[in-house]
């Protein structure tokens, strides 16, 4: 579960976040919409420890992400669909991934048929993904 209680982000007198407080419970899809700058980056970039909090707290599983062992084992993020090189494969992006987390490479083909991409679809350069693939 994912609760984010009170969270607030200034930037010197900009507030990015004020005050926001929700729960993502286990099993559930949730939404987070809003319009651009209405804070949701910088939310989740608290959530996984990349921006620090002004106040207020976001815990996952009951921890902070920064406390979690192997945290990407535990939680997925993407922030920039953009992020990823272009010139690298899907199966080479998650194997990356894998090696990085200590996971074995049977994880690999798990993910990818969970996303349903077959084989030639996994071989794809990331530049020829849609945004959504990505």
């Amino acid at each position: 579960m994912i609760t984010v209680e009170h969270l607030t982000r200034s930037y010197g007198g900009f507030t990015a976040v004020d005050d926001v407080s929700f729960a993502c419970r286990p099993g559930r899809v949730t939404g987070f919409l809003g319009p651009n700058g209405a804070g949701k980056t910088t939310t989740m970039r608290i959530i996984v420890g990349l921006t620090p909090a002004t106040s207020g707290q976001a815990l996952v599983g009951g921890h902070r992400y920064v406390d979690i062992p192997n945290p990407g084992r535990h939680v997925g993020v993407l922030l920039d669909a953009g992020a990823q090189h272009g010139g690298r494969t899907g199966r080479e992006i998650l194997t990356i991934g894998a090696q990085t987390m200590g996971l074995p490479s049977s994880r690999v083909e798990e993910i990818l048929a969970t996303v349903g991409l077959n084989e030639d679809e996994s071989r794809r350069r990331l530049k020829h993904y849609s945004l959504g693939m990505k």
